[in-house]
């Protein structure tokens, strides 16, 4: 098959390997963005997988990029509706999808790092926090790091008056964003695992539809982003 051509062994028999999952250890400059593009490209030529069947995740929009540009000059299909991309990228299309499911409106906006700064400026300003006390980037950094363990205000633990203080701003930020239709990086996935744990019908949908999920550098997944994989992983998928 022409498209394993210039595959070392290794490479070879991981692009081939059967209906099944797979964890692939491999260092840097190996070619495994390579190989997960052709394993995704070896699926669909060999009629084993629809495009549509599959979910590939990458961490940057770079890798997203470099995976669909590889995947057009390998395969005659359009790409432009793959499930291919950052995980930001995909949760944010699954909320759209889901908008009312998820008690989003249809036009939420999103924030980006210094958009999500300056809302927590302005918040604690509103709520005479002292930002000497408690500067505003580490409290960013507190609310994103809760989230991104899966936890709302209400869940982090809290034993002292100053934790106390972060999580009532945390509590009262996420108030303000969803009376202002906003969402930042690390809700994007929160939102949208916890769409997928609360709503079987749409769990069962995704997982029924996607019988492959490939993830670019599995190993830096954090703890919600490892979890939102295993809820869209059902018995019959193959996490690569």
């Amino acid at each position: 098959m022409e498209l394993l051509n210039g595959l070392n062994p290794e490479q070879r028999q991981a692009v081939t390997l059967p209906h099944q999952s797979a964890l692939i250890l491999a260092g840097a400059g190996s070619g495994k963005t390579r190989v997960l593009t052709t394993r995704i490209a070896y699926l669909i030529s060999t009629g084993q997988v629809s495009p549509h069947s599959i979910l590939a995740v990458t961490f940057t929009n770079k890798a997203a990029k470099e995976m669909l540009t590889r995947l057009s000059a390998i395969l005659p299909i359009n790409t432009r509706g793959l499930w291919i991309g950052t995980f930001h990228g995909l949760c944010n299309r699954m909320l759209r999808a889901h908008y009312r499911e998820a008690n989003l409106p249809q036009t939420f906006q999103i924030l980006d790092s210094g958009d999500q700064l300056s809302a927590i400026k302005r918040l604690m300003k509103a709520m005479n926090v002292d930002d000497e006390k408690y500067p505003p980037r580490e409290m960013q950094n507190f609310i994103s790091g809760s989230k991104e363990q899966g936890l709302r205000a209400h869940e982090v633990e809290a034993y002292d008056p100053y934790t106390r203080r972060k999580v009532e701003v945390f509590a009262e930020y996420d108030a303000q964003c969803q009376r202002e239709g906003v969402v930042d990086f690390s809700e994007l996935l929160l939102r949208s695992y916890e769409l997928l744990s609360r709503n079987a019908a749409i769990r069962e949908h995704y997982q029924e539809r996607f019988r492959h999920i490939l993830v670019d550098e599995f190993q830096d997944t954090n703890k919600l982003q490892y979890q939102w994989l295993k809820l869209l992983a059902g018995r019959h998928s193959a996490l690569f």
